[in-house]
């Protein structure tokens, strides 16, 4: 799991693949050949971001395509780097695309000039117009469309392999990640699971020993002291601090044993006729 946190593990692209890698390269080298027309004869911010995205489409294209298909290149290969750089190649792109489409709609006014060249590399061209910061002739401005429609291919060559690397890196998480749920054996519980689960709850409360049931037992006071009644025949017991008990009841004449009052010792008793 570390090892896909910190972006080393390798996403296997298909071969044709490597075909959109290509065509990043070689339309950000038209685009770039197409700015550098322009730019000979007038130098504009736009068409600096256009050459930029397209020098770095190189150098990205072909990190990609190195490190994932050469094992000399293969310890610099980064998951994260290679999303992080698809994903400065569109901001750079999509940039491109809007700067020189913006440029491109200021010439709207025609105008008749007087232009030449001074034989420099950059900004060449020099015209007599008043009020005017550039004039584009015919050629010029369908250069500079193309530069902005073309922009946006590689911009949708680099949101697809953005997309699909990161799709799989996604699944490459995933998966390593339920790998380290079943290693620490705590799974996620399914719902099925869970209602399974209760229901051997009283079962596993009835499998509790004897002694720990009694412990969640009330105790019933009123069943061990029950409530005195007179009518009620009642066991002749001895005082509890004594040390004698109350003798039994005598019979005399198969007549139960009727006190009348305590005879002296050694006096007759004589039972009531």
């Amino acid at each position: 799991m570390e090892s896909v946190k910190k972006g080393e593990t390798l996403i296997a692209t298909p071969k044709w693949f490597i075909g959109l890698r290509v065509a990043q390269i070689v339309i950000s080298l038209i685009i770039v050949a197409l700015a550098g027309f322009f730019i000979h004869g007038y130098y504009h911010d736009a068409l600096g971001i256009a050459i930029a995205s397209g020098v770095l489409t190189w150098i990205i294209a072909l990190y990609a395509i190195l490190t994932e298909h050469s094992a000399g290149c293969r310890p610099g290969y980064n998951t994260w780097a290679v999303l992080s750089l698809d994903f400065l190649m569109i901001v750079l792109w999509l940039a491109s695309l809007g700067a020189n489409a913006a440029f491109r709609s200021s010439f709207i006014y025609s105008v008749n000039a007087d232009c030449y060249s001074d034989g420099s590399t950059i900004n060449s061209g020099h015209c007599v117009v008043y009020k005017r910061a550039a004039v584009a002739t015919p050629t010029g401005l369908a250069v500079l469309s193309s530069v902005a429609g073309v922009s946006a291919i590689p911009l949708l060559l680099f949101v697809v392999t953005f997309a699909y690397v990161a799709h799989f890196f996604r699944l490459e998480w995933a998966k390593y990640s339920s790998d380290v749920e079943k290693a620490s054996g705590l799974p996620t519980a399914t719902p099925v699971q869970a209602a399974q689960s209760q229901a051997f709850i009283p079962q596993q409360q009835q499998a509790q020993p004897q002694w720990a049931q009694q412990q969640h037992q009330p105790t019933n006071y009123a069943a061990q002291n029950p409530a005195y009644d007179p009518y009620m025949p009642q066991q002749n017991t001895g005082y509890a601090g004594a040390h004698y008990n109350q003798p039994a009841a005598q019979e005399v004449q198969g007549s139960p044993y009727t006190p009348q009052g305590t005879p002296a010792p050694g006096q007759p008793y004589y039972p009531p006729q």
